[in-house]
């Protein structure tokens, strides 16, 4: 194996948005790279996403929204300018401003800059290799990471590079990861991204002397309605209740269980652990008309998202009374009579003492009262992990006494804490860490 081998400067496993970004900016100022996928295609879950490229619009909306390390996440925020200037100088078609979540974005053209990134690594003397898998990594006698042992349909091939960047996408593919580091329910969850990022990366780093610490059972998903296609990544979008966040989310057992206006990627999260793994998504007229058939983006498509939901296989009534609201809770196993008593509840909070709201909401006190009134059955889907390796601000890969492990770095999912028990942008985080990870590693 030791025979059949190259050598580059910079070698990046996993051609994602995280790998390529690092890539690129490489290559651009004149380093060789290669870049080994494992999948048979480029672009990872970036290219099954909408191509919004956002963020928080402050450092502190970063650590309040993003809940994640403030440091790692004033890296996103600070890096991110810079990446806007990179992506308009390399011509990316982009959209102008858009409101986003608890931020401010783009919509690029995310097939584009995949490509585009592919092309800068070819043009520059380096390889994009497909179908590849990264076996281990080789380390010099001092430690330093010098490199990988890969394996292609060819064969298995040395590849020694100065730098390496992890850029493999979390480990969202992994049921037992999931299960180990997110919670037992998350075995079963539902995944709405690539079936290939299945945790490698955390893997061949923690074999090298890397962390794979600092767990906040974060991830990043979507409530989702059930569907006889769940494998179909068209429905990606258009079964995530991105809405829930003006909604009332209710356990089996007829409660109210968080802040559902912290957001649906962080309600996500606080369903998985309900018993049952599931909830009903409770919202009235005022907010189906005003959200619930309104794209969370102002370029995404409209759908009304309860038909669309039933037409797929989702279980959801549209009751003229909260009675008829108890009896579909009660033939779907959740416990009808608390399910509206519940809901009459909060109603009656919302106009007479918001202040005794338990869990409370920090956002949208207003009752859901305005029939016709829409309830869903709903789960938790995954598309990117928060929890990984852990790096430092300038994305290197620390051994569990905090020092680097030299050669080493990590980006995108790869690299944990950035977020926590929320979410400023997938694309945005994945990006700015692979520049920042090239930078460091001698490419600024």
């Amino acid at each position: 194996m030791e025979d059949h081998g190259i050598e580059c400067d910079l070698l990046v496993i996993g051609g994602g948005m995280a790998g390529l970004s690092a890539a690129a900016w490489a290559a651009e100022r004149g380093a060789r790279v290669i870049v080994v996928e494992k999948a048979a295609v480029l672009g990872g879950s970036a290219v099954l996403s909408g191509g919004v490229f956002w963020t928080a619009v402050s450092a502190e909306k970063m650590t309040l929204y993003g809940g994640g390390d403030p440091a790692l996440g004033r890296v996103v925020f600070e890096t991110y300018p810079e990446a806007v200037a990179w992506l308009r100088r390399r011509g990316v078609d982009m959209t102008p401003r858009l409101d986003v979540l608890h931020g401010q974005g783009y919509q690029i053209d995310i097939h584009g800059y995949v490509r585009g990134c592919a092309a800068l690594v070819e043009q520059h003397g380096g390889s994009v290799v497909l179908e590849t898998e990264t076996l281990s990594l080789i380390q010099d006698a001092s430690g330093a990471v010098v490199g990988a042992h890969t394996r292609h349909a060819d064969g298995e091939v040395v590849v020694r590079a100065a730098a390496t960047v992890l850029a493999t996408g979390g480990f969202q593919a992994s049921p037992e990861l999931r299960a180990r580091y997110i919670h037992p329910n998350a075995r079963e969850m539902r995944l709405r991204s690539n079936p290939v990022s299945d945790g490698a990366g955390l893997r061949l780093g923690q074999a090298v002397g890397g962390e794979v610490a600092g767990f906040n059972r974060g991830f990043y998903g979507h409530l989702v309605s059930e569907s006889r296609r769940w494998d179909d990544e068209r429905l990606y979008v258009a079964l995530s209740q991105y809405h829930s966040e003006h909604a009332l989310l209710i356990n089996e057992a007829g409660h109210r269980f968080c802040d559902e206006t912290l957001g649906d990627h962080t309600n996500t999260y606080e369903t998985l652990i309900q018993p049952g793994a599931r909830a009903i998504c409770f919202w009235d007229a005022r907010v189906h008309e005003a959200y619930a058939t309104v794209p969370v983006v102002s370029i995404g498509e409209p759908l009304d998202k309860m038909r669309t939901a039933i037409e797929n296989g989702g279980q959801g009534v549209v009751a003229a009374t909260l009675d008829e609201v108890a009896a579909f809770a009660d033939d779907q196993g959740f416990d009808g009579l608390v399910v509206r008593a519940t809901i009459e509840a909060f109603n009656q909070a919302a106009r007479h003492g918001w202040e005794t709201l338990r869990p409370p909401r920090t956002e949208d006190w207003r009752p859901l009262d305005k029939a016709p009134y829409y309830a869903l059955v709903v789960h938790p889907a995954i598309t990117f992990t928060f929890g990984g390796l852990t790096i430092d601000t300038g994305a290197r890969v620390l051994g569990v006494d905090g020092t680097p492990v030299p050669g080493l770095f990590a980006a995108g999912s790869d690299g944990g804490g950035a977020y926590g028990h929320g979410y400023a942008g997938g694309l945005a985080l994945a990006m700015t860490f692979g520049m920042t990870a090239a930078r460091t590693a001698g490419w600024a």
